[in-house]
């Protein structure tokens, strides 16, 4: 008796568990306010290519943080951003020499504009670098540190 209780009860449990949403839209507007679209206008170089990539993930992680949606379509808002300058750097050689050496640093430029209805109305450039850490400092950090100082500007933070 006791085990069909138990299953009774993990039964009830289980189907009590199940949840759903149903909706039903009518709208004809666009609330585009405060929508923001991502331009990357890094050059063909593989390299900065991947940069632009790795740097434009970091962004579409920290949007939320801001005033701004990410939109993919019509937009009030346009962040176009180029990088610059990119050197990974060598972590193993960071790590060995505690980032004294120069030659091992990583380095990340990146020039950004603001563009509202196809206006400029925000332009900046950001330096971001790694030296060293007791990890040797991960190369992830260059585009976390580049897209914060990004969103810090985008917030008026500066």
């Amino acid at each position: 008796m006791k085990k069909y209780s138990c299953l009774l009860i993990v039964i009830f449990v289980f189907l009590s568990a199940c949840a759903g949403v149903n909706s039903e839209t009518k709208k004809s507007f666009k609330n585009t306010e405060n929508t923001i679209v991502l331009k990357d206008l890094t050059s063909q170089d593989y390299r900065m290519m991947d940069a632009g990539s790795q740097l434009e993930s970091a962004l579409e992680g920290m949007i939320p943080r801001s005033m701004f949606v990410l939109s993919q379509g019509n937009s009030k808002y346009v962040l176009k951003y180029k990088i610059l300058d990119y050197k990974e750097g060598s972590r193993v050689s960071r790590f060995a020499t505690f980032g004294i050496s120069e030659a091992a640093h990583g380095r990340l430029e990146v020039k950004v504009a603001l563009f509202e209805n196809g206006d400029m109305v925000g332009g900046w450039t950001v330096d971001s670098w790694i030296k060293g850490g007791v990890t040797g400092g991960d190369p992830g950090t260059l585009f976390e540190q580049a897209a914060n100082e990004i969103m810090d500007h985008l917030r008026g933070d500066f």
